[in-house]
């Protein structure tokens, strides 16, 4: 494998085996080391033997095969899986925001099973309402494999490229994981990648775009969490800056007014201000760092925007800046509580590495393209 292609797959397998060396280490009858060892050898022989091998006319039956056999399971996995047996309450807690603001409740009062809150901001709550109305949270996460899969097709424009980048979603514990607990995170970021790719591909082909619907999504995903700041800017900033004057007045009266309404709609029914201060996703969310790293890591991607001129700087450059402060943040955890703590004791939630997951896969399956191309 080519350098490139060498880099993002290690840092693949490193957060995977985060993920496998956790949770197999509950497993008393196997040791966890050797399952990690086999894992990363099963995914290193199948990346090889995947850049040796050509299938030739088979790639687009297989793409489809995959694709609905896996979202089949995603289905299956979320209707069988007990939700209140988890020990995880992402998804209960999402639940338990949406409970809260349709009936007429703070949403950021409302406990969870675990006895949680949920720190979502206010749009992950709006999107999660559709799946709550058809009765399983879960389906979210069946809904986001069918957007990646479409991130994959208008991507790549070979059935090759695509089943190989499915392929890396399947191998990926760490995804796997995510279906099971029934976690918003990774789809929240799969949302956030869609909105990329295409939007980077209408600048590219200096296609119009319409400055009130760009400003509208804008904000919506921005208040889906503050992290997802960074691959917002990186995309929108330098376009921003060389908007027109009115461009820029439209688009920002638009953000103020949609980031107004969708704060008032979860926050008007809040008891009192004391209340506000202890309860609010903002402070939730911003507590794994502090608040000076937690500034810089968003000012240089802002300032970084102007060196991107394409899907795969973009892509790439959105990887990094997003693993830069979950990695700082892992690092300050392992040195305040050691590193068995931070890993199997969950003082540090490894979950956050999906955030930058889904742009690792379109960031290695670039590479590897260009590596097929070349070749």
């Amino acid at each position: 494998m080519k350098l490139k292609l060498i880099i993002p797959v290690l840092i693949y397998l490193g957060i995977n085996s985060l993920f496998v060396v956790k949770y197999t280490s509950r497993l008393n009858q196997h040791n966890e080391y050797i399952l990690t060892l086999l894992y990363i050898i099963m995914v290193l022989l199948s990346i090889i033997i995947y850049l040796k091998i050509n299938l030739k006319d088979y790639y687009r039956s297989l793409y489809l095969t995959t694709f609905f056999l896996f979202f089949a399971f995603t289905i299956y996995l979320n209707i069988i899986i007990d939700d209140y047996a988890l020990n995880i309450d992402r998804w209960s807690a999402m639940e338990a925001g949406i409970k809260g603001l349709l009936n007429g409740e703070y949403p950021y009062s409302v406990i969870d099973h675990l006895g949680g809150r949920t720190s979502n901001l206010p749009s992950l709550i709006f999107i999660g309402i559709p799946f709550y109305l058809i009765g399983n949270i879960g389906f979210l996460q069946s809904f986001a494999f069918v957007i990646f899969s479409y991130v994959i097709f208008i991507t790549f424009d070979n059935y090759r490229d695509r089943l190989f980048c499915l392929l890396l979603l399947i191998l990926s514990p760490s995804y796997l994981w995510e279906i099971y607990v029934k976690s918003d995170l990774m789809s929240n970021f799969i949302l956030i990648l869609l909105f990329l790719v295409i939007v980077q591909n209408r600048i590219s082909e200096k296609k119009k775009i319409n400055t009130f619907i760009l400003s509208f999504i804008t904000t919506t995903l921005i208040l889906t969490r503050l992290i997802a700041i960074i691959p917002i800017s990186l995309l929108l900033f330098k376009k921003f800056y060389n908007f027109s004057l009115k461009k820029k007045t439209i688009f920002t009266i638009t953000l103020f007014l949609i980031a107004a309404l969708f704060l008032f709609i979860c926050f008007h029914n809040v008891e009192n201000f004391e209340h506000l201060k202890m309860h609010n996703p903002f402070g939730l969310q911003n507590r794994q760092l502090p608040f000076l790293i937690s500034l810089f890591t968003i000012l240089i991607p802002t300032l970084y925007s102007f060196r991107l001129n394409n899907l795969k700087t973009l892509i790439e450059s959105t990887f990094y800046f997003l693993l830069l402060p979950i990695s700082i943040s892992l690092i300050l955890n392992i040195n305040k509580n050691g590193i068995y703590s931070s890993i199997f004791n969950s003082s540090f939630d490894i979950s956050y590495l999906n955030i930058a997951l889904p742009f690792l896969l379109i960031y290695i399956s670039l590479e590897y393209k260009i590596i097929q191309h070349n070749s």
